[in-house]
């Protein structure tokens, strides 16, 4: 059950007993105050620190966020290929510095020699009818060479 001492029947205390009984829960009230908060002080310094590790991992939830969009964005292949070509041509003035600078290679969106590209509109179909028409310029001599 509880562990509370009973209270002594105050009618048949005398004066000295009753201080001394006033004396001692006021001493033991004090200690369970003291106790208590100094618990409070501890809890405030944890939840303090525990806001502080939230604050740290929010922190770091939105730096892997932004890491992320950098590397799997629209542009990060782009921005690789950039930084290759880059570090090619700084390997290649390193290695030759005294040979003259050449013309930058084409961009990487060219289609390369030996692949065709598909046209950009199909052909008409075939059972539509054609007509050739063949246009010849009015003048068949030049105008300037005529006065010779």
């Amino acid at each position: 059950m509880s562990s509370r001492p009973t209270l002594p029947n105050l009618a048949t205390l005398d004066p000295q007993a009753l201080r001394t009984l006033i004396l001692t829960q006021h001493q033991a009230l004090t200690v369970q105050e003291e106790k208590l908060q100094t618990q409070c002080a501890e809890l405030q310094a944890k939840d303090e620190e525990l806001a502080g590790w939230r604050a740290e991992i929010v922190r770091l939830q939105l730096l892997i966020a932004k890491l992320q969009r950098m590397q799997f964005g629209r542009r990060s292949e782009k921005l690789a290929g950039q930084i290759e070509q880059l570090e090619l041509q700084l390997d290649e003035l390193t290695t030759a510095p005294a040979a003259p600078p050449q013309a930058p290679p084409p961009p990487e969106t060219a289609a390369p020699a030996g692949t065709r590209r598909k046209p950009a509109r199909r052909p008409l179909p075939a059972h539509l009818p054609r007509q050739k028409r063949t246009l010849l310029p009015k003048e068949t001599a030049c105008p300037n060479v005529a006065a010779g």
